[in-house]
């Protein structure tokens, strides 16, 4: 395929290691006012709910009659007015017949997206899920280093051993990657996604939103959006709808318990990261915390934890800075011990986006099923002598996938509601949940994540 795209003036950092900013500018604007809220972003949801059907083509109709006033996604083929041919295209998408898609990606690009799709990118974990979740694994044939190394897991042996790894794809080989013949790059961040699109013009390159859920009000992120808007550029949309319903009602089941805690009763936690951190090194002297627009907070909170961030941080950094880009920030130890905390959680990435590979970070995730190495981490961190402030067993260390996989931190908020409210959520099973999105999700059949996987130490 060989589709162009549009976009926004893009403004982006990404708070990892090697990444920078950039400044793109393109031709195209996305709708004025922009925002993640309550509409499908597709262009020919003429009548601005979640999905695109009869009711838009009525809607489209209503339009070139005069009886109802043009909407925001009404232009469904993007050629400037509103007439038959947006409701042909529109005709065509809830027929699967049309041959592109006009839509505004996760960070407010306008993109047309051809529909032809064989040879799929994903880049980290989340996207490599996501495709699981669609039922897409035949025709995924690269992912990123990190993924890949638990290719098996996600494609099947025979399967594992035709995926190409993409290695680095936050400063990519360009020529390796455009000689893979993609249709479709979907990319892990918003930052770079358009200077890869520049290098890539042969594939359609997007951000689905996959990186920035909202954990506690999903409806509203980029995250819901993406995994929506994947539904119609694969031809999978009822999947994908029962995909997010399923998400929203785990949501609400935790939400029926944890909201019944008392604000007085609330247990104050601190999420922070175990990988390059104190935990695993103590001549490391600062330490991380996440602030509330990281999933990992908002987790917490979706538990009914009370995030410590809140008290530690200014006001303006426990709310993601003034621009809302401050996922995390390092403050000095002293700060974290006069706290009042009674669990800490830590986060580890073993596998980056940079390609790179953590040594301080033990094995865990789906690729392993022994635990030794995240219980010596635990072991350490709880044997540390700045963490004597916090019971041994109030300790916990995390495995990334629940932060990075594509689950939106949902799961993440069942196994930390489990760990700080054994009572409250007796009746609750976090490892129930998770082995119904390995095996009716991700579509991995014998496979226990008690046994095969190695997700949180210690064990809730």
């Amino acid at each position: 395929m060989n589709t162009k795209t549009a976009a926004v003036v893009l403004v982006a950092t990404l708070a990892m290691a090697g990444a920078g900013a950039g400044i793109f500018l393109l031709t195209k604007s996305a709708p004025e006012g922009y925002s993640v809220d309550t509409e499908l972003q597709i262009f020919g949801n003429a009548n601005g709910d979640w999905k695109l059907d009869g009711d838009d083509v009525d809607f489209l109709n209503s339009i070139i009659s005069g009886s109802s006033d043009r909407t925001t996604y009404a232009d469904a083929n993007q050629d400037g007015v509103v007439d038959a041919s947006d409701v042909e295209q529109v005709q065509a998408v809830i027929d699967r017949t049309a041959e592109y898609l006009w839509l505004v990606d996760g960070d407010g690009n306008v993109k047309k997206i051809g529909l032809d799709i064989s040879r799929i990118g994903a880049e980290y974990y989340s996207n490599t899920e996501l495709m699981c979740i669609l039922r897409l694994q035949d025709k995924v044939v690269a992912v990123d280093n990190a993924p890949y190394q638990t290719r098996d897991f996600y494609f099947g042996e025979e399967r594992g051993d035709s995926i190409t790894n993409l290695v680095n794809m936050n400063a990519p080989n360009y020529e390796f990657v455009a000689g893979l013949d993609l249709d479709i790059l979907l990319t892990f961040s918003y930052a770079g996604t358009e200077a890869k699109q520049e290098m890539l013009q042969d594939v359609d390159v997007i951000y689905l939103g996959m990186y920035r859920p909202d954990v506690l009000e999903p409806e509203k992120s980029e995250y819901i959006q993406g995994i929506l808007k994947a539904g119609y550029i694969f031809d999978r949309v009822e999947r994908a709808e029962a995909y997010v319903e399923r998400l929203l009602d785990i949501r609400d089941e935790i939400a029926s318990i944890s909201g019944g805690i008392e604000e007085e009763d609330k247990v104050k936690v601190l999420m922070t990261n175990y990988s390059n951190s104190y935990f695993s090194d103590d001549s490391i002297t600062d330490w991380s915390i996440y602030t509330k627009i990281d999933p990992q907070v908002q987790a917490l909170l979706l538990a009914g934890g009370y995030p410590v961030a809140k008290d530690i941080l200014t006001e303006e950094q426990y709310n993601g800075g003034p621009d809302r880009t401050l996922y995390g920030t390092k403050v000095g130890s002293e700060p974290i011990v006069t706290a009042d905390i009674d669990f800490i959680f830590c986060h580890c990435v073993k596998y980056t986006y940079g390609g790179t590979v953590v040594t301080s970070t033990p094995d865990h995730g789906y690729g392993t099923g022994d635990g030794t190495g995240m219980d010596a981490a635990h072991a350490l961190a709880a044997g540390r002598p700045l963490t004597d402030f916090v019971e041994d067993g109030n300790i916990y260390i995390m495995a990334g996938d629940f932060r990075n996989g594509a689950t939106g931190g949902i799961l993440h908020a069942a196994y930390i509601a489990k760990a700080i409210y054994p009572d409250e959520f007796a009746d609750f099973d976090a490892v129930a949940i998770h082995n119904e999105y390995v095996s009716e999700w991700l579509g991995v059949s014998d496979y226990d994540v008690s046994t095969d996987g190695v997700f949180i130490s210690p064990a809730v």
